[in-house]
């Protein structure tokens, strides 16, 4: 019987700090293979029920290892083998149970200040009809409520910004020359030397230049009819989950997303200062000596 292939690297997050993107640039390296399913979630719905309560669509999970080893199948003589699920970073289980089963993997995460990551994250799930509440600030502080009420943690927009807790449980369990860590700024300004940075730490041809023009999973929020009808389509699962930049030209990807969505107000400064300071300044400094980062801009 064959042996069944299996990851040595995992993307685990964090959610709207440009993953997908990450995903899109290593996914073209010749000596890089990532799952045609960007985000399995497997470590996060192995042995649950996670019977959560979801505004919109639930969609399918990948709960046995017969199901997630299949994702890899395509594997043919790539030496890093990968997927990237940004729900891992925050999930309190995912770390014992990568190192249990996969104790030889190395980690990587994207890290995107805490308020801008939230707000993203708000702005992603209004896009899916997902989220009932117009407010940021006010579903910001529903968490508690919503917990209580058993919702999906698609919803806990304020926990998923406690990286050095979440980082934590990672560093306690992997060697720390197994884990990288990347700013979503940097990744963002600079993604071909941030690539280059990645595939050198799964010591695959780091001179390779992907392309990285086409945006992914850019934030915005329904235009007109025919963005109330992709929202809609969305909502009841009619449109398939499928990587859309990877098959279509980036100018009919532009002008499909501009038709549907409008460009995002921006949260004002003031309420992120105030966010970040009130609930993230103490977690952003512990941060900053467990990874070995410069942080102070995200605090301004």
């Amino acid at each position: 019987m064959k042996q069944k292939t299996h990851p040595n690297f995992i993307i685990i997050g964090a959610m709207k700090a440009a993953t997908t993107s990450l995903y899109t640039y290593l996914k073209q390296h010749p000596d890089i293979f990532m799952t045609a399913n960007k985000e399995p979630m497997f470590f996060n719905n192995f042995q649950k029920a996670n019977d959560f309560k979801v505004h919109g669509r639930k969609t399918k999970k990948i709960t046995t290892f017969d199901q997630y080893y299949a994702l890899f199948d395509a594997v043919k003589n790539e030496k890093a083998i990968g997927e990237a699920s940004p729900s891992y970073i925050s999930n309190e289980d995912c770390p014992q149970l990568i190192r249990k089963y996969l104790p030889e993997t190395k980690i990587i995460a994207v890290l995107r200040q805490p308020v801008e990551r939230a707000y993203s994250n708000f702005l992603h799930a209004r896009r899916a009809d997902r989220e009932p509440i117009s407010d940021f600030e006010i579903a910001f502080n529903k968490q508690e409520e919503r917990k209580a009420e058993n919702w999906s943690t698609l919803y806990y927009y304020k926990n998923k910004g406690y990286y050095s807790e979440q980082l934590e449980r990672y560093y306690s369990l992997f060697p720390k020359d197994n884990i990288k860590i990347l700013l979503f700024e940097e990744l963002v300004r600079n993604p071909i030397e941030t690539s280059q940075e990645i595939f050198e730490f799964l010591n695959v041809d780091n001179t390779f230049i992907p392309d990285t023009s086409k945006k992914a999973n850019v934030s915005g929020t329904p235009k007109g009819i025919f963005g109330w009808l992709i929202m809609k389509l969305r909502y009841y699962n009619l449109i398939p989950n499928i990587q859309f930049s990877s098959y279509l030209p980036a100018f009919i990807i532009q002008f499909l997303f501009k038709s549907a969505y409008k460009k995002a107000e921006p949260l004002s400064k003031e309420v992120s200062k105030q966010l970040t300071q009130k609930i993230y300044k103490e977690d952003i400094l512990t941060l900053e000596k467990l990874i070995g980062k410069d942080l102070q801009h995200w605090l301004s």
